[in-house]
């Protein structure tokens, strides 16, 4: 569920309250007008006090929702950011194990030995992916910082969690953006190449073009999408294959670029997929 930001709170309180005093102010001034007048004087007492007293009525009755809401959005904001804390905790602690097998099986020759660590890995990761990316869902309006960032340190910190995937990066570049919704771009970018499009290399390219952006193309060896699917790519709930997912980590992504001020194509590279993300230049 979305959660409402307490500036926009305080800004629905602002809005009941000029609302309320406008339409008092207004119904009092008809009855002050109205009792003026030399005849019916009781229709207007009546009437005109009636009128002023709905329009209280329903003003507070707006504030109290409005605060009971306002009581709700923080209880609900507290259990999810101690949910997702304790989630997040443990994903870590379990990845770590995981992690720590595998070191352990890493000499083993037989690598049907240590398909169900990497599997597990896997599952872990991709499970922290989908916690990302329902947190951004839950909160479309939340605030993304504007920090100066270097691409290829980012796409370095998404090595660990795919250590199957070969990555080649060339170029670089220093981008103004938010350094998790970048992380989870890029995480979502990198499992949609391994799970959807059975990718085993990707090729990233960092380039500055015109305009002060900075354009990294991702290019993987997968199996790609057809021109149909190709272009439904980003939207939510949309399934280029049976084997594909609800669609949301791309969603997602396109989503949080845009909000960082940038912009997010799909394309095809031979067999393969290719992503361009675009995004301003820190100077």
């Amino acid at each position: 569920m979305p959660a409402m930001p307490a500036s926009r709170t305080r800004m629905h309180y602002i809005a009941a309250v000029a609302w309320l005093t406008f339409t008092v102010s207004l119904a009092s001034w008809w009855w002050i007008i109205g009792l003026s007048m030399p005849t019916r004087h009781r229709m207007f007492l009546w009437e005109g006090a009636t009128f002023i007293l709905v329009l209280v009525g329903g003003g507070v009755a707006i504030l109290i929702a409005i605060r009971r809401e306002d009581r709700r959005r923080q209880a609900l904001e507290m259990f999810f950011m101690s949910f997702t804390h304790d989630l997040k905790t443990s994903l870590a602690s379990v990845q770590l194990q995981a992690e720590g097998l595998r070191a352990d099986q890493e000499d083993q020759p037989d690598p049907a030995t240590r398909r169900p660590i990497d599997r597990l890995l896997q599952d872990v990761v991709r499970l922290q992916i989908q916690l990302e990316n329902s947190l951004f869902v839950a909160q479309p309006d939340g605030r993304l910082l504007q920090e100066r960032l270097d691409v290829v340190a980012a796409i370095e910190r998404q090595r660990e969690d795919w250590p199957r995937l070969g990555v080649d990066v060339h170029g670089s570049g220093t981008v103004l953006a938010d350094a998790r919704a970048l992380d989870t771009v890029l995480r979502n970018v990198l499992q949609n190449a391994v799970l959807h499009g059975a990718a085993t290399a990707v090729e990233i390219r960092v380039d500055r073009v015109p305009g002060d952006i900075v354009r990294l193309a991702i290019e993987d060896n997968g199996s790609g999408v057809d021109a149909a699917s190709l272009a439904q790519l980003g939207e939510a709930f949309s399934r280029p294959s049976e084997t594909s997912g609800t669609g949301m980590g791309l969603h997602v992504s396109s989503r949080l670029v845009a909000r960082m001020g940038g912009a997010m194509r799909f394309g095809m590279a031979g067999d393969g997929l290719q992503v361009t993300i675009e995004l301003p230049e820190a100077r």
